[in-house]
């Protein structure tokens, strides 16, 4: 049996809340694309879903290195591709999904290293 040091709590919490951070930005600028640049609920939420996002970015700050999370919010593309293509019937072209599984790899590569 492996003993989890507070250490591995701290970068799986501190890589918890930056996911989280990129989804909400990811969201939030769905949103003000989906505004129309009109102030409407759209764009309300989606202001407040981009500031819910910073604050979850400072907090995870707190638990992990900065190079180490700071990959992690290119994942906010990723869910930005996927969301165009559910919700606004984006094309998701070859180069275009090559680069979307390197932005994975490199996610998964940086975060993944057990230091």
């Amino acid at each position: 049996m492996r003993i989890l040091t507070s250490n591995h709590y701290n970068k799986k919490l501190g890589i918890s809340l930056i996911v989280i951070a990129a989804l909400f930005t990811a969201v939030g600028q769905l949103l003000w694309k989906l505004s129309s640049g009109h102030i409407n609920i759209n764009l309300i939420l989606g202001c407040l879903l981009y500031g819910f996002g910073a604050i979850f970015m400072i907090i995870a700050f707190k638990f992990e290195r900065v190079s180490l999370l700071h990959p992690f919010l290119s994942l906010g593309y990723v869910i930005s591709i996927i969301l165009g293509f559910l919700l606004l019937s984006e094309e998701i072209s070859i180069p275009k999904l090559l680069g979307t599984l390197l932005i994975i790899i490199g996610v998964i590569l940086v975060g993944g290293k057990n230091e």
